[in-house]
C-alpha cells in the first residue's frame, strides 16, 4: 500500500498520530493543527519532525487542502458542546466553528481524501453538528460506518466511551457490512486485531503458581515472532466473544523502535497474518506474590469480593470487563517511595465513599477525565496499594455504614486509619498513558506539570481503539 498523506486535526498530545504508528499503516503526517499551546508542547516533544501548526482550523482554505493532496484526515473535534456535564450548544458553540467550517470546504475540493475518521464524546451523535457531518459525507459519496465504543471491547481494562465515525470515498467499500444504524459492537472482520483480547484469550489466571502460556519456537517462527517476543500470563477469559485467529499466538514487543520495525519487515500488515502487535506490559508479576497456589487462590477471591464493594462498576460493563486483561499490567514497577507523592492526603480520604477503588487483580477502571488529581467523584479510579484481605475487609464494611450514615464529617483518627490501611494513591500519568495504549516510548516534557498531563490525557483517545479503527477504515484498499 503507498503513504498515505495524513492530516491530523485538534491533534493534542498525538493519539491519532500514535494510533496511526501502532496500526502498521504506511503514513506521513504532512500537518498537524491545534490551538492548545501546552497540547502542542506535548507533541512536539514527542513528534519533534513533524510539522504543528497553531492556526485556527476555520482558517483552512480550499486551495490549501487542494494542494496538499491529502489521503486521510484524523481528527478529534472540541467535545464540550456535546458532553453531558457541559451546556450542549451545539451549532451554537463557538468551539464547533472550525469543525463546521471544514465540513462547508469538503464539498468543493477537487482532491478529496479518501478516508475521514472522526473522534468524540458520546452525546455527538444525537447532535445537530453530527446531522451536518453525516450529510456533508453524504454529499461528497462516502460510505461511511458511526460506532460507539468502549476500550473495554477491546480488552483494555478501562471505560471510555467515545463516538466514532470511519469514512471512505465511493468506489471504496468496507471489509463489513455497514449500517445506518450506530454499531456498538466490533465487526468480526476486526478481531485478529483486537491484540489485547487475543493476549486475554491466550492467557491463563494470574495467580501466582499458575501455568504460563507458552509458544514453541516452530510456532513463534512461522507467526513472525522474534525470539525476545514474550507471552503474559493473564486471567483465563471465558466469555470473549470474537471470531477469527483462536489460533494465532499473542506477541508483546518491548518497545515502540520494535513495533516499527515490525511493520517495516512486513510492510505495513501487522504481523505475518494481519494482527497488531501488542506494546510489552510493564508487568510480569502477579497481583499476589506468595509460596502457596491455594492461600493466593482464596487471597484472590477475597480481594474481589470485597474490592467490588468499593467500585463504581455499572452493570452494563461488568461482563465486558472480565474479558480485560488484568490491571497490574498497565502499573508502573517502581520503588515504593516513587508512589508517595502519589497517596492520598487525609483530607482526600474523607472523599472516599465517592471513590472509585481498584487493586491490580480487577480489569476495570473508569474514565479519567481532565479533572483527575484535584476532583474525586466521576474524573478516574484511585489506586489500592495493600493486598491485606482484613483491611479490604473492614475498608468494605466502613464503607457500607457509612453511605448508610452519611456522617463523614464526624469521622475521627480510627475512621480515618481504616481508610488509610488501604494505601491509596492516584494513577500515575504513566499509567494512564499506559491504559490509553500510548506506546512505552512516549514522554510529556519534563517541565510539565503533573496536573497538566492528568488534564491532557483526560481529553486524549485510546490509542487502541483508534489503530483498530483505522484498520478497518482502509482495510481491502490497494
Amino acid at each position: 500500500m503507498r503513504t498515505l498523506r495524513v492530516l491530523e486535526l485538534y491533534s493534542g498530545i498525538g493519539g491519532m498520530h500514535c494510533a496511526l504508528t501502532e496500526s502498521c499503516l504506511p503514513f506521513e503526517v504532512i500537518l498537524a493543527i491545534d490551538i492548545n499551546t501546552t497540547a502542542n508542547k506535548a507533541y512536539r516533544h514527542a513528534f519533534p519532525a513533524t510539522k504543528l501548526s497553531e492556526c485556527g482550523i476555520e482558517t483552512l482554505t480550499e486551495k490549501q487542502l487542494d494542494e496538499w493532496k491529502i489521503d486521510m484526515i484524523v481528527m478529534s473535534p472540541p467535545c464540550q458542546p456535546f458532553t453531558r456535564v457541559g451546556k450542549k450548544l451545539d451549532t451554537e458553540d463557538l468551539r464547533t466553528k472550525s469543525f463546521l467550517h471544514l465540513l462547508s470546504l469538503l464539498p468543493r475540493l477537487t482532491n478529496c481524501p479518501s478516508y475521514i475518521l472522526v473522534e468524540n464524546v458520546k452525546g455527538f451523535e444525537s447532535s445537530q453538528t453530527r446531522d451536518r457531518l453525516i450529510e456533508t459525507l453524504h454529499t461528497c459519496r462516502f460510505n461511511l460506518q458511526e460506532c460507539l465504543l468502549t476500550p473495554l471491547q477491546f480488552g483494555i481494562p478501562n471505560s471510555r466511551l467515545r463516538y466514532y465515525l470511519i469514512a471512505k470515498r465511493a468506489p471504496l467499500k468496507f471489509c463489513f457490512k455497514t449500517t445506518e444504524k450506530i454499531l456498538d459492537t466490533i465487526p468480526s472482520c476486526a478481531s485478529r486485531w483486537l491484540s489485547y483480547k487475543l493476549r486475554k484469550r491466550h492467557g491463563s489466571s494470574t495467580v501466582s503458581g499458575s501455568a504460563e502460556t507458552t509458544l514453541t519456537t516452530d510456532t513463534k517462527k512461522s507467526a513472525g515472532i522474534t525470539p525476545s517476543s514474550t507471552v503474559a500470563t493473564d486471567t483465563a477469559d471465558t466469555s470473549a466473544n470474537t471470531s477469527g485467529g483462536n489460533d494465532v499466538p499473542i506477541t508483546t514487543i518491548s518497545s515502540n523502535e520494535l513495533l516499527s520495525q515490525n511493520c517495516s519487515n512486513i510492510s505495513g500488515e501487522g504481523d505475518k497474518k494481519g494482527h497488531l502487535v501488542v506494546p510489552e506490559m510493564l508487568s510480569s508479576n502477579s497481583c499476589l506474590p506468595g509460596r502457596d497456589e491455594s492461600e493466593n487462590t482464596d487471597k484472590y477471591r477475597a480481594l474481589l469480593k470485597y474490592g467490588h464493594n468499593m467500585r463504581q462498576l455499572e452493570t452494563d460493563v461488568r461482563k465486558l470487563s472480565e474479558e480485560c486483561v488484568n490491571l497490574e499490567h498497565f502499573l508502573e514497577q517502581r520503588e515504593p517511595d516513587y508512589f508517595n507523592a502519589y497517596n492520598l492526603t487525609d483530607k482526600e480520604l474523607r472523599r472516599f465513599i465517592v471513590m472509585d477503588i481498584v487493586h491490580p487483580c480487577l480489569t476495570k477502571t473508569i474514565c479519567f477525565t481532565k479533572r483527575y488529581g484535584h476532583f474525586m467523584e466521576g474524573a478516574g479510579s484511585i489506586v489500592q496499594m495493600t493486598t491485606d484481605v482484613e483491611a479490604v475487609k473492614r475498608a468494605s464494611e466502613f464503607k457500607d455504614s457509612a453511605m448508610e450514615l452519611q456522617n463523614r464529617d464526624e469521622w475521627g483518627t480510627e475512621e480515618i486509619s481504616i481508610i488509610r490501611a488501604l494505601q491509596l494513591r492516584y494513577f500515575t500519568p504513566r499509567e494512564i498513558s499506559n491504559l490509553l495504549c500510548f506506546p512505552q516510548n512516549y514522554s510529556f516534557p519534563e517541565d510539565l506539570s503533573r496536573i497538566q498531563a492528568y488534564r491532557l490525557l483526560g481529553n486524549s483517545l485510546n490509542v487502541h481503539v483508534v489503530s483498530v479503527l483505522l484498520r478497518m477504515l482502509v482495510e481491502g484498499d490497494t
